[in-house]
């Protein structure tokens, strides 16, 4: 092949805000790599206050370019979602290889989105039934996860189509929004990936487009999309054809808190009247 005509198509242009440059043509990737590098360079420049670091969202249909991979695994912080594959040798060693790649990557807290801190790991397809004893759960989200339906045979199924990054902060606060005393860990999105190139090695031989954005309308319907697709995703080889997140609201035991509730309260008035007895 002819490496001139792919390299024909090779443009740049910048937005309006000078910040960084839309990338057209082949190795869009590379833009990709390039603002992930620099956001995690400036972030931990900054050194500021109540800042966990940073963290990492994203949503592709595959991934296996090895540079990509390689930001996931060392990011303090990350989760990405791919499309799930169907059955058959061929994706069985895809899936294998991929596992391998990141079974360092330290993954990401899901208790730092308060849409995701309820949620626990489905026991047998069920959610656990939890109590006023129930030990306090902290589910870390492992660095790639799967979402959708699994093909069989020539049947068309949705899959995840999404190329998208989204770069954030993590930050903690010691009071909740009541005013209260409490542990809280949150999740600020402040850069935005967006392009047609899966996550691939051979996507960076493709003609494609990818470009950051950090406008905050997008940044909050991005982080709202792609926290419903961590909901909703599932462990990376999953036995289901069906889409079945392993993660779901648990069930209470409404008896055994109302009981727990009921003896607090009559502690607290036992308290109360011994205070002025004294």
């Amino acid at each position: 092949m002819d490496p001139s005509f792919s390299k024909q198509f090779d443009v740049q242009a910048v937005l309006e805000d000078g910040k960084r440059p839309v990338q057209f043509g082949t190795n869009v990737l590379a833009g990709l790599i390039e603002g992930i590098d620099e956001f995690r360079r400036d972030l931990e420049q900054q050194r500021r206050s109540r800042s966990l670091g940073p963290a990492m969202l994203g949503a592709f249909l595959w991934v296996d370019d090895a540079e990509l991979l390689q930001r996931i695994v060392e990011f303090p912080a990350a989760c990405v979602v791919v499309s799930k594959q169907p059955r058959g040798k061929y994706h069985a060693e895809r899936l294998r290889k991929l596992a391998e790649a990141v079974k360092d990557a330290a993954g990401l807290p899901a208790w730092a989105f308060s849409e995701l801190e309820e949620l626990r790991f489905h026991r047998d397809g069920k959610g656990p039934v939890l109590g006023p004893g129930s030990p306090q759960e902290r589910i870390r989200l492992p660095a790639l996860r799967t979402l959708g339906y699994r093909k069989a045979g020539n049947q068309l199924v949705p899959i995840l189509h999404t190329k998208m990054m989204l770069l954030g902060e993590l930050w903690w606060h010691d009071e909740d929004a009541l005013g209260g005393v409490a542990d809280v860990t949150g999740f600020t999105p402040h850069r935005l990936w967006l392009g047609s190139a899966n996550g691939t090695g051979s996507s960076r031989r493709s003609l494609e487009f990818g470009l950051w954005l950090d406008d905050p309308g997008l940044l909050k319907a991005a982080r709202r999309f792609l926290v419903e697709v961590l909901a909703q995703s599932e462990n990376l080889d999953p036995d289901s054809n069906d889409l079945t997140p392993d993660l779901v609201v648990p069930d209470y035991d409404d008896e055994a808190m109302w009981e727990a509730m009921a003896a607090l309260a009559d502690h607290d008035a036992d308290e109360h009247d011994s205070e002025d007895d004294a």
